[in-house]
């Protein structure tokens, strides 16, 4: 998940947010009844990152007030699971887990260390299956967990991907990997992200989560596959990630596309979409925004302005030079969304209750606005927040 020069180029200091560090304290008062959200960002300086969490009780909270936000050092990460909190820790291999207390507040309520597996337990390397498994990347296994009891149960063994032009493949779990029924897919790609060196073609590794097994390899002729999504028909489609378009623009890699596993099948079929082939433009990063419509972010940076003798390309690939457009696949068209901010590409959403929420990054990712984008294209300004933030969840 994380950009791979880290957060130090962000520009935005902690200290700009005046936050609780009190265990007990998680936010001001909420409803006790009701709605409730928690949002996770982070806020960094040229050292180092912290993350707040924040409890909310309605999603047009204008600026979103991080006074009473729980603390973590580091790059911590979110998630929720059967109405409790989880927070992976920025600077140990663990997780903390929450329950909500008086007034919404979070109350402490255990932690699991994954020391003896991996160094990282943030949950950009997880997926939640269930409210009884979760897995987790670990060093050519996955480790699998029960958040309700906090109990590791087991490993899953990974089929042996090999290193392909000195790249040591990646399998991407929480935005990479898609649950359908019994099976989860989850991508895999050999990207240098330092070098922008991306080959031409990724697999998609199947697991059923029943039986904590791989059954399948697909190959799937697009590069840097990192992004999974479903529809509500159970279409699951894939794509890259943002490095992809800096790699086809400056290093000549194979242009990004799309492929597709149609509802009721384990396969991909015959249908692939490159965005180029759309709008002219690279892309990357699509996720389901209802109605057969799905939404990417759309490169719109100029190579002639980028000097690769004296340019650095992060800058150039990351600033506000993107631009998201709703893409119908059955048509093969897309639109740009004008009513969205052009950003740094790196999206994030959250679909709930039915509705797309648009996680937006500002200028060199120092703050973040969250809209409500409908299939129709129709777009609602929510909130604004300091920091990088790339999750959203409805807690009750």
């Amino acid at each position: 998940m994380k950009l791979s020069r880290g957060f130090g180029w962000l520009g935005m200091g902690a200290a700009l947010v005046a936050c609780s560090s009190d265990e007990d304290d998680a936010v001001g008062a909420v409803v006790a009844e009701g709605p409730l959200y928690a949002l996770q960002t982070s806020v960094s300086t040229d050292t180092d990152s912290t993350t707040y969490v924040a409890l909310f009780d309605a999603l047009d909270a204008g600026q979103l007030d991080l006074s009473g936000a729980r603390e973590f050092a580091g790059y911590a990460d979110l998630a929720v699971v059967d109405g409790k909190v989880f927070v992976s820790s920025g600077e140990a291999p663990e997780v903390s887990r929450f329950a909500l207390g008086a007034e919404g507040r979070l109350q402490d309520d255990g932690i699991v260390s994954f020391a003896n597996y991996i160094d990282d337990a943030n949950f950009y390397n997880q997926k939640v299956v269930s409210a009884a498994k979760v897995y987790l990347m670990g060093d050519g296994e996955i480790v699998i967990w029960n958040p309700s009891t906090l109990e590791i149960t087991g490993t899953l063994a990974l089929p042996e991907l090999p290193v392909r032009e000195n790249i040591r493949p990646y399998i991407a779990l929480d935005r990479g990997a898609v649950l359908r029924d019994n099976l989860l897919f989850a991508t895999a790609a050999w990207s240098d992200t330092e070098e922008l060196n991306m080959l031409g073609d990724s697999r998609i590794v199947v697991i059923d989560v029943e039986q904590d097994a791989v059954v399948d390899v697909l190959e799937a002729p697009c590069p840097d596959l990192g992004v999974a999504d479903r529809d509500e028909a159970g279409n699951l489609y894939f794509s890259n990630w943002v490095y992809s378009p800096g790699a086809t623009l400056l290093s000549g890699a194979s242009p990004a596309c799309l492929v597709r596993i149609a509802a009721g099948s384990t396969t991909l079929d015959n249908w692939s979409l490159g965005y180029a082939q759309v709008n002219g433009r690279e892309g990357a990063a699509i996720s389901y925004v209802g109605g057969g419509k799905w939404l990417y972010s759309s490169f719109l940076g100029d190579p002639a302005e980028f000097d690769a003798q004296s340019d650095d390309w992060f800058p150039w690939l990351f600033g506000d030079t993107w631009q998201l457009e709703v893409l119908d696949p059955a048509l093969g068209t897309s639109s740009i969304v004008s009513s969205l901010p052009k950003n740094g590409g790196g999206y994030y959403s959250a679909r709930l209750d039915g509705v797309t929420h648009v996680l937006i990054p500002g200028d060199e990712y120092a703050s973040t606005s969250v809209h409500a984008l409908g299939a129709d294209g129709a777009v609602a300004h929510e909130l604004d927040v300091v920091g990088w933030s790339t999750r959203l969840f409805r807690v009750r």
